[in-house]
């Protein structure tokens, strides 16, 4: 075999295992007696877990920070500085920041990323042109997908349509939108239709901002969970954000995630910046803010985390680090409990790999051999640590070793 990693925890499990590779393939996952690796690694009593998938993040604009900061922390706010600059971002500009960024992300376990890219009149396919060079210049590394993401609507919009459908000739892989942030509901409507209109040509999937607000007028997740139901592209459409779900009354609430549930819709949650941007202009109690992650899962709904942005204008935040997500999922969500505890350890890990449809994702024989080695024994112990990835392997071989010493000094 060519590499061996012994000593390990099962991330399903808990019981002892080691895992056997050869020519990027998993060929054995025994609790011992392994034979001999060509190299040999030592889990030392830490977590096996197949690598960790980013399903929501805006690769272009992160680290955008200096002299641009957002001052009233808002989400419009965000979109109006971001609006100004995005032309005059370069190509060697973004493929740094997204490098930065990347390789931050690879070092903490996460080898799939779904990037949202602004698609409009006014950056036109330039950002794009960007991240699709940053992905081409880490395509050994990590696998990413392009969503077209036009941010400032469609509706009225006839140059942005244009440029979406340029964009799926362009290099991205996925159709986006943000129907809330057209003028009403009538016009999200349209946007929604444009985009399955862009879908059928491409035989694409869907990934969309939905209702990133916290405003209960906005229920444009009851027009995608319905437009997906009559294209019959159930299991092909993901609701980002989702957030006025936690201002609307528990009556339309439990309609409309039935809804989500027949359509087979997946949800992505942004707790970490949704938690940052709505709310504000609220006296207590504030709205949550996030999507109804429990009435969600227990209605049979798969829900994923994402970080979406890194120390920009939208959330001055974040490390890069889908534990660090699904910690902060779980404190929002008040998932506590054992079996929360560990829906909450695999919503970036198993429950995105629904998302993506990584049908060999996981440690069994045959498998293709992308695992990650956790400093951790336990999924309570991963998320309240957030301890070092020790090991990345992708297709079977090592990426990133990390190596932390604590040296005790006497006083």
């Amino acid at each position: 075999m060519d590499l061996v990693i012994r000593n390990g925890l099962s991330d399903q499990t808990g019981r002892p295992i080691e895992v056997g590779i050869k020519d990027g393939i998993i060929v054995a996952v025994e609790s011992s007696g392994i034979p001999t690796g060509t190299q040999e690694i030592d889990a030392a009593g830490g977590l096996i877990s197949p690598p960790f998938i980013e399903s929501h993040f805006h690769l272009e604009n992160a680290y955008l920070w200096d002299g641009m900061l957002n001052q009233s922390g808002t989400l419009q706010e965000a979109i109006e500085i971001y609006a100004k600059i995005k032309h005059d971002l370069t190509v060697e500009d973004m493929v740094a920041r997204a490098g930065q960024v990347i390789k931050t992300a690879v070092s903490h376990g996460t080898l799939w990323l779904r990037s949202h890219v602004d698609i409009d009149h006014i950056a036109k396919l330039s950002i794009l042109e960007g991240v699709a060079a940053a992905r081409d210049a880490y395509k050994d590394l990590i696998d990413i997908q392009l969503v077209a993401f036009p941010q400032l609507g469609l509706a009225q919009n006839p140059e942005a349509v244009d440029m979406m459908w340029q964009a799926m000739e362009n290099g991205c892989d996925l159709v986006g939108g943000m129907p809330h942030g057209e003028q009403n509901m009538d016009d999200a409507a349209k946007q929604i239709e444009i985009a399955f209109e862009i879908v059928q040509k491409y035989d694409v999937d869907v990934d969309l901002h939905i209702d990133e607000t916290d405003d209960p007028y906005w229920h444009t997740l009851e027009l995608l969970a319905d437009k997906t139901s009559e294209m019959g592209w159930q299991g092909r459409v993901t609701a980002g954000h989702c957030c006025a779900m936690s201002a609307w009354d528990d009556k339309m609430a439990a309609r409309i995630i039935d809804k989500v549930r027949q359509a087979n819709i997946h949800v992505v949650t942004n707790a970490p910046i949704n938690l940052m941007l709505e709310g504000r202009g609220h006296n207590h109690p504030k709205p949550r803010g996030i999507a109804r992650v429990k009435e969600l899962l227990a209605a049979g709904v798969n829900v994923s985390c994402g970080q979406d942005d890194i120390q920009n204008m939208f959330y001055p935040y974040g490390k890069m680090d889908p534990l660090e997500v699904a910690m902060i999922t779980a404190h929002a969500a008040h998932m506590g409990g054992p079996e929360e505890i560990q829906t909450a350890f695999d919503m970036p890990r198993y429950h995105a790999a629904k998302l993506w449809k990584l049908d060999e994702y996981g440690i069994y024989v045959g498998a293709p051999a992308n695992l990650i080695v956790l400093d951790a024994k336990s999924p309570v112990e991963a998320l309240r640590r957030q301890p070092d990835r020790r090991y990345v392997i992708r297709q079977g071989k090592v990426v990133v070793e990390t190596k932390t010493a604590v040296t005790w000094h006497k006083n």
